[in-house]
């Protein structure tokens, strides 16, 4: 025979049993909200109706099946009462389940408790509700609750409840029936609550996995007396309590990780391309412009344009006389007008020590000769505190004077060289001088390294160190204490330091901190005679880069310097790397996205990713041209998700309407990512990967030089995949016949020195034989 509490107890476990079936439930509304990211609007209604009615029937269900299964007595040693009907009960989870489904993707935190102590609120029958939840960085504990529930409730229910919030091994809910009746280590807590017209509580912790998220609390003003209910509906809540959190959870700190990598992004894409001291472009950046601005110019209807050495006459004597200082703000005066006097387009940028570049676009010698003499007679013309301070200036036209971007430069420096031996103060362009002049010297130009030499001035190695840098091209600065030595650092900037340990205050290591925390990319060499292994590694963890021992061969010290600053400059570069190839994992989602849009054109984009960074390998473009070159190939097709699915899917050719929705996805897609800060600057080249040389391509009908260069490599890369692949419409193409439709288009379509690598590469894969894809054509 079983006894009346056998019954009860069987009938808990299977209220118990229940519970988790309606714990599925739970995350209906949580799964709902993100629906409105993957579903068309009316599709998205038609889903909200249908589960509404589902979970409701299913729940109702669940409610008379446990009202036929209660048994007649049950071990309980709580009062009981009538229990509610199921319609009411169930309408407190049906509200509960409504407020959590107002959780949409992309609330927060604290929006997230707030809408979690509502529901409790509702699924409870109470309105004094609570969510404690514990900070995973502090250890904290934090409460959001109901209006009703004060801080002093708070905290007196947190001393109560104890340790019961923290601890992982309790995973079930509880009541407490009657808080009259209980006896507890925290009397003053408990009295508190009851002097507030608390008569009882029911209290149901919230797990992650294997740890303590917190607890959920219902307080009442009368004593529990269907505490089976209320666990069951207590219990349905911490379950999506815990889903909720954990997402918004991870929500906010994914914000923080963002936000973090977006000042790092913007920190390196500065430090890379902007120089410190003038705030002009510096050399690198140069370089790049100067290198696009060429192939514009090549193409077709290319313009000529023109480039400008300039050099502060007299700076060395200048600066020896008056102080680095007064030399640098030399420098900043100069670097602002020449920026005052240029056109918008074109481009001064520092070049190396006391020498500038000015780059003015689309204008031939007699144009820009008279734009760089009215700049040199501005800075003549200029307040200097020491006195006064000319320029000299050297001009070469492309493609007038030189065939490639460096012998521009080339010519325009000997032109600058020509303006100088001849008076200085003046400007002077190639073409119109003597050839028969002085050339400069290798020495001239070499680009000067500068070193920070830290080292005591009575040491015989102080004057080593300088005699063999200056032999070898080096600017040296000597600085005899620490605090000379920072104060240089936060007027100057330096290729490398030398630091000696003797010069630091009483030998200690942790001074280098100092050097590298304002330039921390400088590398900092260490120089001493014996250091055990303990400080050198400590001396590695405050900045330094290597340390050297003395004495040393005066031979191994050029080699030190060249090895570090070139060890700091791959450095930067594998940070500028990591920081995009995260930016890359980031947007796999919307490649995904893509596929999954048109499933005849699945892998296309990574494809056609791979494609053009292979191409990109034999057209050298540079590190950042790269990056950018793969993102936009990455995204080229993303406008396609604006697209509707009757024009994407289609198996038979397309309409005139649907060409003309097709021939917008470039611009859709220009700007889906144009809205992102990060991948902004790659919006241009999506938007114009359909253009075409001869002006008939899409969405701008631009004409050939005006068409981006990494588009017309994505063009070439995107048809050539295409060509190649299955279509619902049509069978794929050979690599063969695809070069000789890719051929047909040369110079028309697409970019001819594209085809030429990309043929070159085809071949050397053994896809095509040597010549077959002109042969073809011809």
């Amino acid at each position: 025979m079983v006894c009346a509490a056998d019954n009860g107890c069987v009938g808990l476990r299977q209220h118990r049993h229940r519970a988790r079936h309606l714990t599925y439930l739970a995350f209906i509304p949580i799964l709902l909200t993100f629906l409105p990211l993957l579903l068309p609007g009316h599709h998205v209604r038609l889903m909200l109706a249908a589960a509404g009615l589902s979970a409701a029937s299913i729940g109702a269900a669940y409610w008379q099946l446990a009202r036929r299964t209660q048994p007649q007595e049950a071990c309980e040693h709580t009062p009981r009462t009538a229990p509610e009907t199921p319609d009411s009960r169930f309408k407190h989870m049906i509200a509960a389940s409504d407020i959590v489904g107002n959780l949409g993707p992309s609330a927060d935190l604290a929006e997230t408790k707030r809408i979690l102590v509502q529901a409790c609120s509702a699924a409870m029958d109470t309105p004094l509700a609570a969510l404690f939840t514990i900070d995973p960085c502090m250890g904290s504990i934090e409460c959001d609750a109901t209006e009703g529930v004060t801080d002093c409730l708070q905290q007196a229910s947190l001393r109560l409840l104890d340790q019961r919030v923290t601890d992982p091994s309790l995973t079930r809910a509880w009541t407490v029936p009657d808080l009259a009746k209980v006896e507890s280590e925290e009397p003053d807590s408990l009295q508190v609550l009851i002097d507030s017209g608390l008569r009882a509580m029911v209290i149901c912790p919230i797990r992650s996995q294997a740890s303590a998220c917190g607890a959920l609390v219902a307080f009442y003003t009368e004593p529990v007396t269907r505490s089976e209910d209320l666990l069951l509906a207590i219990e349905v809540l911490a379950a999506q309590a815990s889903t909720a959190l954990s997402y918004a959870l991870s929500l906010e700190q994914s914000r923080f990780l963002l936000d973090d990598l977006a000042g790092a992004n913007q920190e390196l894409s500065h430090q890379a391309t902007v120089d410190g001291l003038t705030g002009l472009p510096n050399h690198r950046t140069f370089q790049q412009t100067l290198n696009d601005v060429c192939r514009r110019s090549q193409g077709k209807n290319g313009k000529p344009f023109c480039v400008v050495m300039v050099d502060v006459d007299h700076f060395k004597v200048y600066n020896d006389t008056y102080g680095h200082r007064e030399g640098d703000a030399v420098l900043q005066k100069v670097a602002k007008t020449m920026a005052a006097g240029l056109r918008q387009g074109d481009l001064a940028a520092r070049y190396g020590g006391e020498e500038f570049a000015m780059i003015f676009r689309n204008i031939g010698k007699d144009d820009a000769f008279a734009a760089a003499d009215r700049i040199r007679r501005a800075i003549a013309e200029q307040t200097f505190r020491k006195g006064i301070v000319t320029v000299s200036m050297g001009l070469a036209e492309f493609p007038l004077d030189a065939a490639a971007p460096g012998e521009v430069i080339e010519r325009a420096d000997k032109a600058l060289y020509h303006a100088k031996v001849t008076g200085r103060n003046r400007v002077f362009a190639w073409g119109t001088m003597s050839t028969g002049g002085h050339e400069r010297s290798d020495k001239e130009d070499a680009r000067e390294k500068t070193v920070l030499v830290l080292e005591q001035p009575d040491d015989s190695c102080a004057g080593v160190l300088r005699d063999t840098l200056s032999a070898h091209s080096c600017g040296v600065e000597l600085a005899g204490t620490i605090t000379e030595a920072a104060e240089l650092l936060k007027t100057r900037t330096f290729d490398i330091a030398l630091v000696s340990l003797e010069a630091l205050p009483e030998r200690d290591i942790k001074s280098l901190g100092t050097l590298a925390a304002i330039h921390p990319h400088m590398p900092i060499v260490l120089l001493t005679v014996d250091l055990p292994a303990h400080e050198s590694r400590e001396a590695l963890r405050r900045g330094a880069t290597d340390i050297l021992l003395k004495p040393f061969n005066p031979a191994e010290l050029p080699v030190v310097v060249e090895r570090n600053i070139e060890r700091q400059r791959l450095e930067l570069q594998r940070l500028m790397q990591k920081s995009t190839g995260v930016m890359l994992q980031a947007i796999e989602a919307l490649v995904a996205a893509i596929d999954a849009k048109d499933p005849f054109t699945a892998g296309h984009s990574h494809r056609v990713a791979a494609m053009s960074m292979a191409l990109c390998d034999e057209l050298k473009l540079s590190n950042e041209e790269r990056y950018a070159l793969e993102l936009a190939a990455k995204l080229h097709d993303i406008g396609k998700l604006a697209l509707p699915d009757s024009a994407l899917n289609k198996q038979s050719p397309l309409t005139e309407e649907e060409w003309q929705a097709m021939r917008e996805h470039p611009a859709q897609g220009a700007r889906i990512v144009g809205a992102i800060s990060e991948l902004a600057y790659v919006s241009t080249i999506i938007r114009h990967h359909h253009e075409r040389l001869d002006g008939t391509g899409y969405p701008d009908g631009l004409v050939g030089p005006a068409i981006p260069y990494m588009s017309r490599i994505i063009s070439v890369a995107d048809a050539y995949e295409a060509m190649t692949s299955e279509r619902a419409h049509r069978s794929r193409l050979t690599p063969a016949e695809a070069i000789k439709e890719l051929r047909r288009h040369s110079g028309e379509y697409y970019e001819a020195e594209v085809i030429d690598v990309l043929e070159r590469q085809l071949t050397a894969r053994g896809e095509i034989t040597p010549n077959q894809g002109k042969k073809k054509a011809a």
